[in-house]
């Protein structure tokens, strides 16, 4: 019996025993993930504030990166308009150097005047400094007026001579700019350029008609065409804009009609 009842004794303090080691298992197992629970805890507020601060630096990023662009376009719009004001110097240049050739051509050809009896004309040195025979008069040639201007531009426009007739275009908007054929004048040099894929100067030709002949008929065709070109380059915001100054401006126009229909595909 006693031997029997020393057995029970010692199976019941080994069994605390376990318990107690289980329950100190329970506990650091415990106590371990709560320390892993706050571990976790720190990285992660470490982590948003590092987001944080990458949502900050981006956004500075971007803002900057959108007023570089802004920059960029002012410039490049600048540009533009320097690149038109040399080209059309240098069409004036060649405008008048083709009608003093012109003039020349036409002297070398037209017939010399008989002088009225008794008069002597007066002599002009030639080249060298000869004397012209008696007799020898000199032929003036009127400057051709905005519609043989017009005529000429168009002619050489048909032909494919597109610089040719840029010349005879800005020679009637530098000489006539009141006339009816000015703001046509204007359109035409913009569709040459966009012929020659010239897009950066067809585009400041085009604005010139809507600003400088806001009235006329070529007007809205031309910002109508501005918003092509910009579509053309992938400027989604220019385009839309542009078509919408179009509806804004000439509402009873074909180009209006056309352009919220083009709207409705872009939104």
């Amino acid at each position: 019996m006693p031997l029997v009842v020393l057995v029970g004794t010692g199976g019941c303090f080994a069994t605390r025993g376990d318990v107690r080691i289980v329950q100190s298992d329970v506990s650091s197992l415990r106590a371990e993930l709560l320390k892993n629970q706050m571990d976790q805890r720190d990285a992660l507020t470490q982590t948003m504030r590092m987001l944080q601060v990458a949502s900050d630096s981006l956004s500075k990023v971007s803002a900057r990166t959108v007023s570089i662009q802004g920059d960029i376009r002012g410039e490049m719009r600048a540009i533009r308009e320097q690149m038109l004001q040399v080209q059309t110097l240098l069409g004036q240049s060649q405008a008048t150097i083709a009608r003093l050739r012109s003039e020349i051509e036409s002297r070398s050809a037209a017939p010399v005047a008989a002088p009225a009896a008794g008069a002597v004309p007066p002599a002009v040195p030639l080249a060298g400094g000869r004397i012209p025979p008696a007799g020898a008069d000199s032929v003036t040639t009127r400057a051709p007026g905005p519609n043989q201007l017009y005529t000429d531009g168009r002619d050489q426009l048909t032909r494919g001579s597109s610089a040719t007739a840029r010349i005879y275009f800005q020679e009637l908007i530098t000489n006539y700019p009141s006339s009816d054929y000015a703001p046509d004048a204007q359109f035409w040099i913009a569709e040459s350029f966009a012929k020659e894929k010239n897009l950066p100067a067809a585009d400041a030709a085009y604005a010139a008609v809507a600003s400088v002949h806001p009235t006329s008929e070529k007007a809205p065709t031309a910002l109508y065409k501005r918003a092509q070109l910009a579509l053309q380059q992938s400027n989604i915001p220019q385009a839309r804009q542009l078509l919408e100054q179009v509806i804004a401006r000439y509402p009873r126009s074909i180009e209006a009609e056309l352009a919220a229909d083009q709207l409705k595909t872009l939104r």
